[in-house]
């Protein structure tokens, strides 16, 4: 089977809703591609080389990302790493799509929510603003412990999690200081690995392509 690549990018984009986000990514399709088919989507966290090339070794029309190519002002220079990224992709014909904060907040298939399924919490509230956007939540744990939990590096906001009577903030990485303002105000705080705290959503949203009966694999 197979679908046209605006067909998979409509279904992505009503599930993750990109506009609603204020996000520094430029979340959506950051690399096209010349035929208009998508047979296998290949799913990842990082567009990075090693990834890309995997995805086009598998022979992938599409890979799906967390973190994609183009920030802010989008990509400046194509030289180097990038040249490498970019040259590998359209060799391949192989088009990306990112999404970033709308996949850390999404509530059906996002990091956040996938982690407080993987930890069986319950009375799950959004929470933690992140330049205006929402991503993470707040949840109780089998046991009665109130948990904040928001994949990434986020360690910033152990001391939110506190002020929400938290007694444990969950994420993915911590600089020092972070871990030290987690220490002050005397909320424990457990680091998942960034990389492993964000595969979870890449893995939901492909459980959730089932729907476009094409071919699917994770990288």
């Amino acid at each position: 089977m197979s679908v046209k690549l605006n067909e998979v990018v409509k279904f992505f984009d009503d599930i993750l809703k990109p506009s609603e986000f204020d996000d520094v990514s430029n979340n959506g399709i950051q690399v096209a591609r010349s035929k208009e088919e998508v047979k296998r989507i290949a799913f990842a966290v990082d567009a990075s080389l090693k990834t890309v090339k995997a995805a086009a070794k598998a022979g992938a029309d599409l890979l799906v990302v967390h973190h994609g190519l183009s920030w802010g002002g989008g990509i400046k220079r194509i030289d180097g790493a990038m040249y490498e990224i970019v040259k590998t992709a359209i060799n391949a014909d192989l088009a990306i799509y990112a999404s970033h904060l709308p996949l850390d907040a999404n509530k059906l298939c996002g990091n956040n929510w996938e982690l407080a399924r993987e930890m069986k919490l319950k009375k799950i509230k959004p929470a933690f603003s992140y330049h205006g956007n929402v991503i993470g939540l707040t949840g109780y744990t089998p046991d009665g412990r109130k948990v904040g939990v928001c994949s990434g590096g986020a360690g910033e906001f152990a001391p939110a999690a506190k002020f929400l009577k938290c007694e444990e903030f969950i994420t993915g990485e911590a600089n020092w200081a972070e871990v030290i303002a987690a220490e002050n105000v005397g909320i424990k705080l457990t680091t998942l690995g960034h990389y492993e705290s964000e595969t979870y959503g890449v893995k939901a949203l492909m459980r959730e392509t089932a729907a476009l009966d094409v071919e699917t694999m994770f990288i």
